[in-house]
């Protein structure tokens, strides 16, 4: 198998899993540790995305401009700390890093031909946990007024 299906597979993984995650936040059942495998592969994604696509040159990661640099790694440490954090700092990682990671999914499949072929897949995963997010921030306000 070529590093680069195994790249954008690990990232389509990383995906479908933070997806799962913000489906317990909304459900109620998310506990920090279901972040752990989500966040591990998230990470191996991001490694071989610095080797393979970047070279580990800051230039080359850069290149597309700055912002979308800071925001995708914001987006990662969220993701990473996410297991590490109590219950509802969890949530609100795992709320703000899907956000992120959904704006960043869909434009990329949309953009770049090598992976086009993930559109239905994250476009489904955009729904499920966008519909999500609506569910958790509305349902929380509704219910007690105050973050769950």
């Amino acid at each position: 198998m070529h590093i680069e299906t195994i790249t954008f597979l690990a990232a389509i993984t990383g995906f479908t899993g933070l997806t799962a995650n913000m489906a317990l936040v909304a459900a109620g059942r998310h506990r920090p540790i279901h972040m752990t495998p989500v966040a591990l592969i998230v990470f191996a994604h991001v490694l071989m995305i610095w080797h393979y696509r970047y070279e580990w040159e800051i230039a080359q990661a850069t290149r597309n401009g700055y912002a979308g640099f800071v925001v995708f790694h914001a987006a990662l440490l969220g993701i990473l700390a996410a297991p590490l954090a109590g219950s509802l700092w969890s949530k609100r990682l795992v709320a703000c890093s899907f956000l992120v990671a959904a704006m960043g999914a869909s434009g990329a499949v949309m953009r770049y031909d090598e992976v086009a072929v993930y559109r239905l897949p994250v476009f489904v995963c955009d729904l499920v946990g966008l519909s999500a997010l609506v569910y958790w921030i509305y349902g929380r306000y509704r219910t007690r007024g105050t973050p769950q």
